[in-house]
């Protein structure tokens, strides 16, 4: 198996400069073209294939991409590493233990089978400008040691009906995705991952819909420079956390279920973000928050609507002073184990909300907070109901 302690694999703001790293320099393969069905580890493919067999305990890589616009089908099959870094592979110096790998090559779908106990399990990457419309389409990616699933500088890939499941670094994710645009992540699953399910970094107008995120140690999708994303009808259960946002712009997190958790969405950093018509479930701490305290930053100008926060053992709905002109909408917060709702940036507008049987105040806002009326609470713990806000 893999050194207990390998190199870690970076947050999504270092993950670039280090996979391009990895996928530098020359294709150093020591097999030949294959274009036949019969297909051993480490061959470079560079035209439609299809497998007739699994290929087990692959020393290096298991398939090159070598041309555009090819399919490769693995039938059912599976592509198996031998669970151990790849023996005199340099990774300074050339790729090193992928189970397929594309680098720079356009239109190639990799479809229907499993990867696993690879460095890397599926990656599409680029160092020279951007790969387009690459597709990969029910793959089960698992037990690799960094990243199920990986996109690198392409835009619109698309990932569908596949997984990226239980990586084995303490950094590991599902799905990578560094240097996108455009990129369409349907559902998939992402399960048992040490850090994330998805890690997004400087990616764009992409999006995330109906996925299954499951008991992933850190967030289920963390976002670290990723603006106009649509996140939506995703379901997570008991992940380290939901969805963070730290930062992006121009975002729509909707109509997603959270169950469990520390936080259900954050809103770290960022502006002009809707979070919308979600349903977040049983947090360890707050149900949605817009900006933290630790590190002290907020965003400006998100639209929180129509969310429905139930049982959150903190408070159900926070937003921090150094978050600026946001507003809370119609969203129904029950049952948390502190506030309702808590607000302490006096530049935010809370409008029609509901917070009822929540243990402290159903909604505490700071003097001078904006109030635009229509707020309701009942039955909370603090016979006062509301602080700074008419509550009906």
């Amino acid at each position: 198996m893999y050194a207990k302690h390998p190199p870690r694999l970076p947050r999504a703001s270092l993950l670039i400069p280090v996979v391009a790293l990895i996928v530098g320099g020359c294709m150093a393969l020591g097999a030949g073209p294959a274009a036949a069905s019969h297909v051993s580890c480490g061959d470079m493919i560079t035209a439609d294939t299809t497998l007739d067999s699994d290929l087990v305990n692959c020393p290096n890589h298991g398939i090159v991409i070598g041309a555009d616009g090819i399919t490769l089908d693995l039938n059912g099959h599976l592509v198996d590493g031998d669970g151990t870094p790849a023996v005199g592979c340099d990774p300074q110096m050339q790729p090193c233990d992928f189970g397929v790998f594309n680098d720079g090559h356009s239109g190639v779908t990799v479809m229907h089978g499993s990867v696993r106990e690879f460095g890397f399990g599926v990656l599409l990457g680029t160092l020279s400008g951007r790969a387009h419309d690459n597709r990969v389409l029910g793959i089960s990616a698992s037990r690799n040691q960094f990243i199920g699933l990986g996109i690198f500088s392409q835009v619109r890939a698309l990932i569908r009906n596949s997984s990226g499941n239980r990586s084995l670094d303490g950094d590991g994710v599902g799905l990578a995705l560094g240097d996108a645009r455009s990129a369409r992540i349907l559902n998939n699953s992402f399960r048992h991952n040490p850090h994330n399910g998805i890690n997004i970094g400087e990616s764009s107008r992409s999006v995330i819909k109906g996925n299954l995120f499951s008991r992933n140690g850190d967030e289920g999708i963390l976002d670290e420079g990723g603006p106009r994303f649509r996140i939506t009808r995703n379901r997570f259960v008991r992940n380290g956390g939901g969805i963070t946002l730290g930062p992006s712009n121009r975002s729509v997190v909707a109509r997603n279920r959270i169950l469990g958790g520390s936080d259900g969405i954050r809103v770290e950093k960022g502006h002009d973000n809707l979070v919308a018509r979600n349903l977040v479930l049983r947090t360890r701490h707050v149900g949605i928050t817009l900006g933290i305290h630790d590190p002290f930053i907020g965003g400006h100008d998100n639209l929180v609507r129509g969310n429905v926060v139930r049982g959150s053992r903190v408070d159900g709905i926070v937003v921090v002073a150094k978050d600026r002109r946001s507003v809370l909408l119609r969203n129904v917060v029950t049952r948390s184990g502190d506030d309702g709702i808590d607000v302490d940036s006096p530049t935010t507008t809370v409008t029609a909300n509901r917070a009822s049987r929540n243990g402290d105040l159903g909604i505490e806002a700071v003097f001078g907070v904006i109030d635009g009326g229509g707020n309701r609470a009942s039955g909370n713990g603090n016979p006062l109901q509301c602080l700074n806000v008419t509550c009906h």
